[in-house]
Order: C-alpha cells, then sequence, then structure tokens
C-alpha cells in the first residue's frame, strides 16, 4: 500500500511511458504560489486540467501531489472538484490562525519537505523530482535531492514569480498553458461588450442567460457542435466568477442578467480599455 495519495498515469488522455523517456517522476505543487502567480499573470482563474496537463509533461510521472489550505476563498470550489475529476487527490495543509482568523503559520511548505523525504526513503525507482513551485525556501531540498541522491531536478513555476536562486540551481521550465481556452475567453468578452451595445441602441433590455448562450452556440468562431457546449463553457466562466457580474433587472430574483466586469484586467486588456485614446486629427 502507497504512503502517498498518488495520480497513476493512466487517466483518459495521460501521457503514456515510452521507450524515449523512462525517467520516472514525482511532481510537488505548491499550490498557492502557482494559483495566484497564474491569475496575476494571465488575469483568470488556473484551471486544474491546465495544472496537471503541465505536470504530466514533464513524463514517466507517476504520482502529482498538490498542496495548499483549501479552506481559504483563494480556490473556488469548482477547483476542488475539477482536481478530483483529474484524479489529483489534493493534500489540505490548514495554515495556523490567530483569533481572528488571520494565518500566522504556514505547514505547507514543511508538509512538503517532508512527502519528499519519504518518497526519497520509499520510492527509490523515483529519479526525477519536479518542484513546481517559486519559493527559495526549498532551495536546500533540491541541492540535497541532486547532490547527495543523485536525483534530476526541475523547478517550474510563473515568469516573475520564480526566486533567482531557484532558477540557477536546477533546470528551469516556465509555467505557461497552450489552450484554446484563452482564445474563447477573449472572443467571449468582445461578444459580451457587443450585446452590451445593443442594449443600448434598444435592441435588448437585458442579456439574460439564454440569450447568451444562444448567441455563442450560434457564432461560428467558437466552435462549439451544439447548445449544450456553449452552456458548458458559460456556466465554468459563471463559476470562475470573475468577468461577469450577475444582476436581477426585475423586481423578482426569477429572471438573472449579466454583464462584462469592466473593471476586471483580463476584460480590459481584451477590450483595450487602458489605451490612451488616438489624437484628434488636426
Amino acid at each position: 500500500m502507497s504512503i502517498f495519495p498518488t495520480f497513476f498515469v493512466s487517466q483518459k488522455g495521460a501521457w503514456m511511458e515510452t521507450q524515449q523517456d523512462t525517467q520516472v517522476t514525482a511532481v510537488f505543487v505548491d499550490l498557492e504560489n502557482i494559483f495566484i502567480g497564474f491569475r496575476k499573470q494571465y488575469g483568470r482563474e488556473l484551471l486544474a486540467k491546465e495544472l496537471t496537463e503541465k505536470a504530466r509533461s514533464f513524463g514517466g510521472v507517476k504520482f502529482i501531489q498538490v498542496y495548499a489550505d483549501f479552506s481559504e476563498l483563494t480556490y473556488p470550489e469548482w477547483f476542488k472538484l475539477e482536481l478530483d475529476n483529474e484524479g489529483i487527490q489534493a493534500i489540505n495543509v490548514p495554515k495556523e490562525r490567530d483569533r481572528d482568523g488571520k494565518p500566522t503559520k504556514n505547514k505547507i511548505d514543511v508538509r512538503i519537505v517532508v512527502d519528499i523525504f519519504r518518497a526519497l526513503a520509499f520510492r527509490p525507482e523515483m529519479k526525477r523530482y519536479v518542484f513546481m513551485t517559486g519559493d527559495k525556501i526549498f532551495l536546500d531540498v533540491l541541492n540535497l535531492v541532486r547532490n547527495d541522491f543523485g536525483k534530476e531536478v526541475l523547478v517550474c513555476g510563473i515568469e516573475g514569480t520564480v526566486a533567482q536562486v531557484l532558477q540557477e540551481a536546477a533546470q528551469f521550465e516556465s509555467f505557461s498553458v497552450k489552450s484554446d481556452y484563452d482564445g474563447q475567453l477573449s472572443r467571449f468578452v468582445e461578444l459580451m461588450d457587443r450585446l452590451e451595445h445593443r442594449i443600448l441602441d434598444g435592441t435588448y433590455n437585458y442579456l439574460g442567460w439564454k440569450l447568451i448562450i444562444d448567441q455563442l452556440a450560434e457564432t461560428p468562431e467558437f466552435g462549439f457542435s451544439e447548445w449544450g457546449e456553449a452552456r458548458e463553457f458559460f456556466e465554468r466562466i459563471k463559476r470562475e466568477g470573475k468577468i461577469l457580474f450577475k444582476f436581477y433587472p426585475g423586481e423578482s430574483r426569477e429572471i438573472e442578467a449579466y454583464r462584462l466586469d469592466r473593471k476586471n484586467p483580463l476584460v480590459r486588456k481584451i477590450l483595450h480599455l487602458d489605451e490612451p485614446a488616438a489624437a484628434p486629427r488636426r
């Protein structure tokens, strides 16, 4: 029986080990560092699928361990469910808090280090260790894993959030995503912007969920083959709760309407709201 909550690479769409890459890999994810850094860089929430696909990309992956205090509001409930759907058993490490509920001690780093030593002791077949973090606190254990145990060590993190000493101590790979989701998200913001202008010209009174989904399904650029796919995409955006406001245009709460959050950095970037206005021609 394994001492680890493990992810075996036999899930749908997972990487399959080949003769070209026989290294057996363990991946340790400092989720707080990756999750918050991703949000700042991309202006949206990280998807669990994107996290696991990146982790699997290192090849020969036998387990992926994701550490966080999942009671924090940083991590939406849908993200935890998606981790479970991806076959990842997230490791909850509660932070110590004072009487006001403010965190006083973060034990996540300690738990990661303990589990790395467990792997070194009980999983000798692991030849490659991937540290998905940017925290320089892991420098000493990284050097120990490589120099004293002879393991290959890689660091993966969000550009601009990874300590320089970590990048210099091991092979570094930037955490980036190649996803159609970002393109769809940009097209969605542009679609909502057009629909909101049609409220101003009197075409619509408000933008209800069915109207928005109909528009998604009927717009070829999104590539949805059926209405249900468009609805699933819209529901994902709602769950993330970042670029849309929900409100009730009537006196009752039976009718839901939506509009863009034009203060959101991603929305502002897509719509070029922060670009200086062109100088008037003389």
